[in-house]
């Protein structure tokens, strides 16, 4: 789908409570329009779409929003072109997303003079489903991702810091292509990876002790995610249980996953498998979440989300269990919901790993 036929499905949605539609959320406008600036503006009526910037992204804007917006270049501000623009199309009742900052809303109010009516997921919900060229970015921001674990182990080894641990990682990603790293890279080892989400630290990891790796890459501004628990040495048994448990949950998991499940049924699927095992107060988060422009996307996998799983939809599925004073397990895969199944997107093998040193 090109960015124009984004925007007309986006018109779908709209309602007769506003008279157009103004996006801020520099994701949503990405995905409507192609722009991935810092400063810019979407203005979107029944039958027009205005992108508003600033002298910076000129060049940028050109090139990338090309025809599926009229661009304009703002030199006073954002809010007086988009005053002038308002008043030129008749708008008396806009739009505009509830994620846009109280800030923002207020300096709208103060100087458009008109009705600012809040909308909430409507491109979001346009987002959910993944289009042919966002899958290609993602496999191609997985592939990344495989290829600087792969890396990874091959270097990774007793005495190394966390922090050094991620730095490798994230300058292995970056060299293969990732725009910046998915999120703030997660090394726990030992202890720390009781903490679902742990900082890295300047502890060194040691032989006889797990270390828990969460990480994703970013291409075409698309987001991959995969965490592995691997082991410095042979596992104990202690560790050989709880990893096969959490491995059991995903694997139960991503048997229920498919198209037309409720969500939360299949985080129902892998809490019974840990609980039974004695674990439940353990796993303390949801199952998983989709993933796409932004690193975490509607709908998830958890014990409230009553949504379907459709084609089209991406879900991490990733059941952790965390022992305080001992350390965590966490294990997670991306599937992407096809009508006759599942299309796996992260390909290193989830099977436990004993590093020998």
């Amino acid at each position: 789908m090109n960015h124009i036929e984004r925007i007309d499905s986006l018109r779908r949605s709209f309602t007769k409570d506003y008279d157009a539609l103004l996006v801020t959320n520099p994701r949503n406008i990405r995905y409507l329009c192609g722009f991935s600036g810092s400063s810019g503006s979407l203005l979107i009526t029944p039958s027009r779409a205005v992108f508003f910037t600033d002298f910076r992204y000129q060049e940028q804007s050109a090139v990338q929003v090309g025809k599926a917006a009229r661009i304009v270049v703002f030199t006073k501000s954002l809010v007086d072109s988009l005053k002038k623009e308002i008043k030129k199309l008749k708008i008396g009742r806009l739009g505009i997303e509830k994620s846009m900052s109280l800030n923002l809303f207020l300096s709208y109010a103060d100087n458009l003079k008109i009705d600012l009516v809040p909308t909430e997921l409507l491109v979001e919900e346009l987002r959910q489903y993944k289009d042919a060229d966002e899958l290609a970015c993602l496999k191609k921001a997985f592939a990344i991702a495989d290829a600087a674990f792969a890396d990874l182990i091959k270097v990774i080894k007793p005495g190394m810091r966390e922090t050094e641990v991620a730095a490798h990682l994230e300058f292995s990603m970056k060299m293969r292509g990732s725009e910046m790293p998915s999120f703030d890279t997660i090394i726990a080892s030992g202890p720390n990876s009781s903490k679902p989400h742990a900082q890295p630290s300047s502890r060194k990891i040691k032989v006889g002790e797990m270390v828990k790796i969460d990480f994703g890459a970013v291409l075409g501004g698309y987001h991959s995610d995969m965490t592995r628990t691997i082991f410095l040495g042979k596992a104990t048994a202690k560790f050989k249980k709880v990893y096969n448990t959490v491995l059991k949950a995903q694997t139960e998991a991503v048997k229920a996953l498919k198209a037309g499940i409720v969500c939360n049924k299949v985080d129902a699927v892998a809490r019974k498998v840990i609980t039974d095992a004695g674990y439940g107060e353990y796993f303390g988060h949801g199952l998983g979440h989709s993933l796409g422009l932004d690193v975490h996307e509607m709908p998830a996998l958890n014990k409230k989300c009553k949504d379907k799983a459709e084609p089209g939809m991406l879900f991490t599925v990733e059941p952790g269990i965390y022992l305080p004073g001992w350390g965590g397990v966490r294990i997670e895969d991306v599937y992407m919901i096809k009508p006759d199944g599942l299309l796996r997107l992260t390909h290193t093998s989830n099977s436990l790993l004993e590093l020998d040193f």
